[in-house]
């Protein structure tokens, strides 16, 4: 296998795949994630995941939406949280789904309103500074697999006007073999996600609905969980306990 995009020539695949028997097939990488979240995430790595916040009296976890703008809340969390404390609302006892814009508490509406999603906190610990723990928002959903869901949502992955530019690469090539690698993430909607959790072994039961540029298919969780391809002569099959070439 040969990464060979390099920027040097329009149009030209990511990757070519080079068999021992003289056969050569293409491939493009493309991952399913949301921009906004990608820059959020961004955001939240440059600061380490924290804010610093001398003046609180308590430790808090804040867990962000895309929508949030971080810079803008790194100046007004504080004086916010501060409110918080004194009015009682600590948010101790935490749960998952909190609608904080709901909250009896007009300071919480406007946290929820600033792309705040959840709230957490406990009290100083001895010789312990005051932080602000802050989060990218993730997906969460119930513990089962949903291969109808998985199929749909793939399908309607590799045929969106987004992936057109993966499409049209892999048609020019001209080869039999024609791969579409597919990172799914955090921004990716949860039963398709949820799929490729560590600890499934099981495979989807019905064949992707690919457009016919695509003929062979893997599809990974990123950065956490595990990949399974799709090849017309084998379907479905995890590559960590089959390869490719058995």
């Amino acid at each position: 296998m040969v990464l060979q995009d390099d920027g040097s020539a329009d149009g030209m695949p990511d990757l070519r795949i080079e068999y021992r028997d003289g056969r050569t097939a293409y491939g493009e990488i493309t991952q399913d994630l949301d921009e906004a979240y990608a820059a959020l995430g961004s955001e939240v790595l440059k600061r380490q995941f924290q804010m610093a916040a001398p003046t609180l009296g308590r430790v808090w976890w804040v867990t962000l939406a895309a929508t949030a703008r971080v810079g803008r809340l790194e100046r007004s969390l504080p004086p916010i949280l501060e409110k918080l404390d004194a009015s009682g609302d600590t948010f101790e006892i935490a749960v998952f789904d909190q609608r904080l814009e709901q909250h009896r508490n007009v300071d919480v509406r406007l946290l929820a309103a600033a792309g705040v999603v959840r709230l957490a906190s406990r009290s100083i610990r001895a010789a312990e500074t005051p932080v602000i723990h802050i989060a990218a928002h993730g997906i969460g959903g119930p513990a089962e697999l949903d291969w109808a869901f998985f199929g749909d949502y793939l399908a309607s992955f590799v045929r969106d006007e987004r992936r057109l530019d993966v499409r049209r690469k892999l048609a020019t090539t001209g080869s039999d073999e024609r791969h579409a690698f597919i990172g799914f993430s955090f921004s990716t909607p949860w039963p398709a996600w949820h799929a490729l959790d560590e600890g499934y072994s099981e495979l989807p039961t019905e064949p992707p609905h690919l457009p016919r540029e695509i003929t062979h298919l893997w599809v990974w969780a990123y950065p956490l969980g595990r990949c399974i391809a799709w090849f017309p002569d084998l379907g479905w099959f995890a590559p960590r306990s089959r390869w490719a070439t058995q």
